[in-house]
């Protein structure tokens, strides 16, 4: 592997991780593979630009910001360290979320897969919290909860879904947690 191709992987990274935190999300976009694969282990798994742009916008909804930190590349592949805040993880209680492993597997040039596994303990914490945020939304916000979730309970990711989950996140804070 010659040096400017990985110098050149990390300045894409970099360049990545700028887009994503302005939410730009056509430049975002324009650094995938059209057959990319996206992966939080455990979490999600998405694949082509269409599925994975959703996790993008709803990004924006909740007000993400991503450091991709530690990285270190070869000829095709950059591994890093993945931090991720954003409005939802601070109403969990997490200033942040670690992903110990982020791994990007790069083809002529574009991300073609996307590998992060996330600090296990922390993960669970914040599925516990969203677990009754949720059964709360179901409860008193009918029409929004089937707005927001898929008749099989899978939350769509989208902007406006990402705002108005935060939102019902903090009423649900200042009524029910003490």
């Amino acid at each position: 592997a010659d040096m400017p191709g990985q110098a050149d992987l990390l300045s894409v990274v970099a360049s990545f991780q700028d887009a994503a935190n302005r939410h730009a999300i056509d430049e975002v976009m324009a650094m995938f593979a059209d057959d990319a694969e996206f992966e939080l282990e455990g979490l999600t798994r998405l694949v082509g630009k269409k599925e994975i742009r959703s996790i993008f916008e709803y990004d924006a909804g909740v007000n993400s910001e991503i450091r991709l930190i530690n990285c270190t590349a070869t000829s095709d592949t950059v591994s890093c360290q993945l931090v991720e805040t954003n409005d939802r993880l601070r109403l969990a209680g997490l200033d942040k979320l670690l992903y110990p492993s982020c791994v990007l597997a790069f083809e002529k040039g574009l991300i073609r897969s996307w590998r992060a596994i996330p600090d296990p303990g922390p993960a669970r914490a914040f599925d516990q919290f969203w677990g009754a945020v949720r059964l709360w939304i179901a409860e008193h916000y009918p029409s929004e909860y089937s707005r927001m979730f898929t008749r099989e309970g899978r939350f769509m990711r989208n902007r406006e879904n990402g705002e108005r989950v935060v939102q019902l996140a903090r009423q649900y804070r200042s009524t029910v947690a003490t």
